[in-house]
């Protein structure tokens, strides 16, 4: 059981739709968060922590050796009171030294900032839709520069032999196709793949006027053998290492719903950056449901 539409892309070709110019780099560091705390005049958890490690000390020494205690009191106090003392003076440097190193964090961090702004803005207009289709599409001129049609090719609408060589209502369908579509559609490509001995002729074949990109398009129906369905994948494989494109829709799809598969063509050539215009064109258009046979 097959479904359709089935679409066959090169590998290569779904790298570089996938693909994106080099984003410029963004070197500058996010600054480290202050580690001081903002000073108090007097630390007075510290001081009462001293205080009572004072009072257990004296406390324990004091019964073995009453004068060392009394000495460690007095000597001991003496240090807290100091060390308050020295604090309360030295607020006012401290105090302003925090300021110093918040506003020294604050300037990096709006420096910081404002690069990272412009970071954005120059990623944003290196990966902007523009800019990726026209990357994209500079790629696929050189991956899809070694394909050509052979000279029986057609355009389909210069001669009215190709009218006669297909059913109206799938011509017709071609016809709605390159009425859409910026590139040329072609009848009577012939391609010999003398690997499997086989003539390969699509329904029409899809040149595009910018990437010269060659997709094919076929059109399958349920009476197909497993032999010719076998030839068939062979040839599939063959073309997709070539680099043409494939897309495959049902019989019955082209025939009841035409608008809709080329909607589902122009998705495909919008989905890989090819076109990216013609898909604005089917926007009051439903999706084309998938078929299974």
């Amino acid at each position: 059981m097959r479904q359709f539409p089935n679409i066959l892309i090169p590998p290569e070709v779904q790298r570089i739709a996938l693909s994106k110019p080099v984003a410029p780099k963004f070197n500058t560091s996010l600054p480290f968060v202050p580690q001081k705390q903002q000073p108090a005049p007097i630390q007075t958890q510290e001081a009462i922590a001293l205080s009572l490690g004072l009072i257990v000390v004296v406390v324990v020494v004091t019964p073995m050796a009453n004068m060392l205690g009394g000495i460690l009191l007095i000597v001991g106090t003496a240090a807290i009171v100091l060390r308050v003392r020295v604090q309360f003076l030295t607020y006012k440097r401290r105090y302003q030294d925090y300021q110093i190193t918040l506003q020294n964090y604050f300037t990096k961090l709006e420096s910081y900032s404002q690069e990272e702004v412009k970071y954005q803005q120059a990623l944003a207009i290196a990966h902007s839709p523009d800019r990726l289709v026209s990357f994209r599409q500079q790629q696929f001129q050189k991956f899809f520069a070694k394909l050509s049609l052979s000279d029986k090719a057609i355009a389909l609408t210069e001669t009215a032999k190709a009218i006669e060589s297909s059913e109206k209502s799938i011509y017709s369908f071609g016809i709605e196709l390159q009425n859409h579509l910026s590139g040329t559609i072609y009848q009577g490509v012939n391609l010999h793949i003398s690997s499997i001995n086989y003539d390969w002729q699509p329904v029409f074949a899809y040149v595009d006027p910018d990437t010269n990109a060659h997709i094919a398009i076929e059109i399958d129906s349920t009476s197909e053998n497993v032999a010719v369905s076998i030839q068939n994948d062979l040839a599939d494989r063959f073309l997709v290492n070539s680099g043409w494109i494939v897309i495959k829709f049902a019989r019955s799809q082209v025939l009841q719903n035409p608008t809709e598969c080329c909607k589902e063509f122009a998705k495909l050539l919008d989905r890989l950056s090819i076109d990216p215009v013609a898909l604005a064109k089917f926007d009051d258009i439903g999706d084309l449901i998938p078929l299974k046979i």
